[in-house]
């Protein structure tokens, strides 16, 4: 689990030709951790959806 540390606004596309979704998530909202790339770190969050979220925005 990760959460966090500022509030952010992060894109979600729920299946290909749907529209993009603008999710916001407060400063402390925890996400699952998927996998960590270099800069950004996959997530998920408690409805199950998934986000590309950038490392600087999370507090493991």
């Amino acid at each position: 689990m990760a959460t966090f540390n500022r509030a952010i606004t992060l894109k979600h596309q729920a299946n290909l030709g749907e529209d993009v979704a603008e999710v916001s998530f407060s400063e402390g909202a925890e996400v699952a951790v998927l996998k960590e790339w270099e800069n950004h770190t996959l997530v998920k969050d408690a409805d199950g959806r998934v986000f590309n979220a950038p490392k600087d925005a999370l507090t493991p």
